[in-house]
């Protein structure tokens, strides 16, 4: 079996959680016997392929997926999205349905996702396919947490966000909180800058109390001692569909603050602490709460059924599916 993974043109200038889950299926497909490529534009080969795999909703990846269309390939779109009829109009709405239209089959990370999108774009619930999110098994490794400290100087204890950042990920609001509640943290974030603006003002309102230190390499020693280090895991964003890295915190064992809108509950039931992104009380109590929290619960979740290897030999059903 041969599949073309496909995204649009910028994704991997800043990438993010889909890109991090492209990466993912494309390493463990490959261990289950696929053949996967990403697309050439300079060299597509299109014959080679039976599939193509498109990790996004962005309105221009229409065309890839209806010219694979013409040239008799299946069409499987993974589009990572969090809607409900009270945010519908946030998004380009009638450029996603056709998307989620001309796909044979639509991955979704969770049943959560997929009654959400089957509900707002009136489509068939069978054409969605649940694929849980996972966890590479280099998390089950004990991590030195020195290494992250050392490598970034990291003094006192801190606060691990890893993710870009964005209004999406709320870094500013919990940032405010955070400073009044606990004081004593440092908000570090690893990942990109998606919105300067945004970033600056996390900046300004963090002084000292914030670093934003850049991508670590994926499933890297330095990720893994950062989150083995931290005094927990957070995750406030206003969705999450969820957090590939909330799930790889909770398996080297971070106690996971973590927010509630998305499909969150279906990964962790009630083994983390779980926070409003919009509302200010929750997320002070959540601050609170997480210091004390067990971490027994949300290890086990991660590691019994949120591991890559576990997951991906059903995206391998998803394909066997449909030829």
């Amino acid at each position: 079996m041969n599949v073309l993974f496909y995204s649009y043109p910028w994704a991997m200038d800043i990438p993010g959680g889909g890109e991090r889950q492209l990466s993912a299926y494309a390493r463990h497909l490959r261990s289950c016997g696929v053949q996967v490529d990403l697309f050439d534009m300079w060299n597509p080969q299109f014959d080679k392929y039976q599939i193509l795999h498109v990790f996004s909703v962005m309105p221009n990846v229409i065309e890839m997926c209806d010219y694979a269309k013409r040239r008799g390939m299946k069409v499987v779109v993974n589009p990572n999205l969090w809607i409900t009829p009270e945010t519908r109009d946030n998004y380009p709405y009638s450029d996603i349905w056709n998307i989620l239209e001309v796909a044979d089959r639509v991955i979704v990370n969770s049943n959560m996702e997929g009654n959400a999108l089957s509900s707002v774009f009136a489509m068939d619930r069978q054409k969605f396919h649940t694929v849980y999110n996972g966890a590479e098994t280099e998390f089950l490794v004990p991590a030195d947490m020195r290494v992250f400290r050392e490598r970034f100087n990291i003094e006192g204890p801190f606060v691990l966000n890893v993710a870009n950042v964005e209004p999406r990920k709320n870094q500013l609001e919990f940032l405010r909180l955070l400073r009044q509640e606990r004081p004593d943290l440092t908000l570090v974030i690893a990942g990109g800058i998606r919105d300067q603006y945004y970033a600056d003002a996390c900046l300004q309102e963090g002084g000292d109390k914030i670093r934003i230190i850049g991508f670590l390499p994926y499933a890297s020693e330095l990720v893994r001692s950062a989150m083995a280090g931290c005094e927990f895991f957070a995750m406030p964003s206003l969705l999450e569909t969820p957090s590939i890295a909330a799930i790889e915190a909770a398996a080297i064992g971070a106690k996971v603050l973590l927010t509630q809108v998305g499909s969150t509950t279906e990964y962790f039931g009630d083994s983390v602490t779980y926070v409003d992104p919009w509302s200010h009380e929750s997320m002070r109590a959540g601050i609170a709460a997480v210091a004390n929290a067990s971490t027994d619960k949300s290890i086990w979740a991660a590691r019994h059924r949120l591991l890559w290897p576990q997951i991906a030999p059903e995206i391998v059903n998803c394909y066997n599916r449909l030829l």
